[in-house]
């Protein structure tokens, strides 16, 4: 219920003004990217082909080679040379670690640039340019060590002096196969400027200098100082995982409301292939294959890493789990057989006590002949669970038709309080909610708080299970708990995730959820006890991406809670900057002046 109580402290992406372009181009303001149409996407480059820049400012690491730093000897600095050159600009830096927090929102909030060199492009809080490059971690050793390291599974590493710096993925591949105290983690600053000592391209040139056997680090600190003459090997480390990715596509970011900018810097891109190809080549930067990126490069992909976790998450969320094989190692006496179960009914074995063990097996032969032999499909066990609620607790589904066969009330709540409902909505499973819906459960049966699933699932951020509610028709115009809650305000908190394999955990995105309650006709202006509204929600949880939603929806920006507080008043007492700025521009309200020349009108 973490999203419920975050409602009653009412206190993403950045939708600040940009100028005015000569046709009317409002709805890149405030509709996401990914969700323009064909029309309105056709425009936007018409625009960004005649856009003219006059200046154009990069946000870039001061002290962070080989990427960057403020004696423009880095290959960004050299990208944003070739790139002002197709631009017709020339590009200048402002320097902010990019360790330091709050990177997005200080640099785009505060107008210090337009646009941030090398993100991932997958960083969901900001608009990126097409790819330009992928690149993976690597282990880097000496080439004199004598040995060669193909997997992260290989034992020697556990012998070796390993390297990896405190923020990395290498690290926490390391850390799965049991490698966290034998590591020498190298802390990452955020004044690496000042002290170059500490740039972690360094703990590379500590296994030059045999202090490290081996350097777990992002492959273009290794590339670099290869290419320089130093005596190591470099071996790509994404294909050496099959869960954890450990290769990355680059770009670079613009506003949320920057649409026509990145595509007119997608077209520079585009023509400055060759160079950046060259710029990249001459730093040793290890270029993975990437079809969609600028640079392609030739070294083995790992895959498409979301098309795995996608499968991974569509069969824990979206079918019935299976039972699994018996271990081929299991000794006869953890082997329950129809026969064993025949001999321990007639000893006098509790027949609901083994069919919960069943469920939890989760064996449906065990189960349906079980209640074949009187088992109670409504019992509740010592601690109050029922069968139904225990097969909902593990997504089995199919266990769960058997059981409301066998008579289970799809209603009943257990010791605890809970419905069957709520047990599914808690694993965020997909058949076991549509299950119980067809089969007659309450959609609308409240907590003891009075919060029904709807509201569970979106405070939970369990989005599987949010859309498979509304689809089977739940409410979306209900007020409940002590403020009146409804559903839109208990979604209006939830933010995007900042990369894209983090929402596949979770399902369809809060900005889905909310698009499909608009076409439910939920009412965007309704308010609790305390006169919020779901945009004044939104407004203080800094959730710019449902404030432009909600606005166009019709969510009225003058209302006024009890206390006199406009969606606006809320975000600005928060400091919530993102929120601030699009309530501005969508509402008119004057704005703080944005950075000179950001963005510039389109010639006539």
């Amino acid at each position: 219920m973490r999203g419920l109580l975050l409602l009653t402290a009412a206190v993403g992406t950045c939708m600040s003004a940009t100028a005015t372009m000569a046709r009317d181009l409002s709805y890149l303001k405030t509709k996401p990217f990914d969700q323009l149409t064909a029309a309105e996407l056709t425009l936007a480059k018409e625009e960004a082909k005649k856009l003219t820049l006059r200046s154009l400012v990069a946000c870039a690491d001061p002290g962070n080679m080989p990427l960057s730093n403020d004696k423009l000897e880095g290959f960004q600095n050299k990208i944003a040379d070739v790139l002002g050159e197709k631009l017709g600009v020339k590009i200048t830096f402002f320097w902010r670690p990019y360790l330091e927090r709050g990177l997005t929102r200080d640099t785009f909030d505060n107008n210090e640039c337009h646009v941030l060199v090398d993100l991932p492009s997958d960083y969901s809080g900001i608009l990126t340019t097409t790819p330009i490059y992928k690149s993976t971690y690597v282990l880097a050793y000496r080439n004199d060590a004598g040995y060669e390291i193909e997997s992260l599974d290989d034992p020697r590493l556990k012998t070796l002096r390993i390297g990896v710096y405190q923020h990395s993925a290498l690290r926490q591949a390391l850390a799965d196969r049991g490698m966290k105290e034998e590591v020498d983690i190298h802390v990452i600053t955020s004044d690496a400027d000042l002290r170059p000592e500490n740039q972690p391209w360094r703990q590379v040139q500590r296994v030059v200098d045999k202090e490290l056997d081996v350097a777990g680090v992002w492959g273009p600190f290794a590339g670099w100082l290869q290419k320089n003459g130093a005596p190591i090997v470099v071996k790509p480390a994404n294909v050496m995982d099959k869960v954890r990715p450990l290769e990355f596509a680059l770009a670079w970011g613009v506003q949320n409301t920057d649409v026509v900018l990145k595509l007119k810097i997608d077209l520079a891109l585009e023509e400055a292939k060759d160079d950046i190809t060259k710029i990249l080549n001459d730093y040793g930067v290890p270029l993975v294959d990437c079809s969609n990126c600028i640079v392609q490069g030739n070294l083995p992909s790992h895959g498409n890493i979301e098309q795995a976790r996608a499968k991974t998450y569509e069969q824990r969320f979206l079918k019935s789990l299976e039972r699994s094989d018996l271990s081929k190692d299991a000794s006869a006496d953890q082997v329950v057989t129809r026969e064993r179960l025949e001999a321990w009914l007639k000893e006098g074995i509790d027949v609901n006590a083994e069919l919960m063990n069943a469920i939890s097996g989760g064996d449906p032969e065990r189960v349906s002949f079980l209640i074949e032999k009187g088992a109670d499909a409504n019992k509740q066990d010592g601690i109050g669970k029922l069968p139904l609620h225990r097969a909902a607790s593990q997504r089995s589904s199919n266990i769960m038709e058997i059981l409301i066969a066998a008579g289970a009330d799809v209603n009943k709540r257990d010791g605890d309080q809970m419905t069957a409902m709520m047990h599914a909505v808690n694993m965020n499973h997909v058949p076991s909610i549509e299950l119980l819906a067809s089969k007659g459960a309450d959609l609308e049966a409240g907590t003891e708080k009075g919060y029904t699933a709807l509201e569970l699932a979106l405070g939970e951020g369990k989005f599987f299970a949010a859309d498979a509610l509304l689809n089977a028709g739940s409410k979306v115009n209900v007020a409940n708990g002590p403020e009146g809650v409804t559903p839109l305000m208990v979604l209006a908190t939830q933010l995007q995730p900042k990369l894209r394999l983090n929402q596949l955990s979770l399902g369809p995105s809060p900005l889905v959820i909310a698009e499909n309650m608009i076409k439910k006709k939920v009412d965007v202006n309704a308010v609790t006890a305390s006169g919020i509204t779901a945009l004044m929600v939104a407004a203080g949880h800094n959730n710019a991406p449902i404030i432009g939603l909600l606005v166009r929806a019709g969510a009225d920006p003058k209302m006024k809670s009890k206390a006199g507080k406009t969606a606006l008043d809320i975000a600005i007492e928060a400091n919530n900057d993102a929120a601030v700025g699009a309530l501005k521009f969508l509402t008119g309200a004057v704005t703080a002046p944005r950075l000179p020349d950001a963005s510039q009108k389109a010639t006539q």
